[in-house]
């Protein structure tokens, strides 16, 4: 299964050359991913959050971006 993630953050540091980008996408398990890769000029780091629960106003969380 292939996830369809939204940027939230894309940003680009000109004096450390170092790029930060967060997204966001619907979990199959009704919560939300959110994943957080940071790009150096020798390095990569990824980190991803799963928010359990449904969406909207029943409970669980909203979408960051609409």
């Amino acid at each position: 299964m292939k996830l369809e993630y939204e940027t939230i953050e894309d940003s680009f540091d000109d004096t450390t050359h170092i790029r930060t980008m967060t997204e966001q996408a619907p979990a199959p398990s009704n919560g939300w991913l959110l994943r957080t890769t940071i790009y150096s000029p020798h390095h990569m780091s990824v980190s991803v959050i799963h928010l359990p629960g449904g969406g909207g106003p029943k409970g669980g969380y909203e979408p960051l971006l609409t």
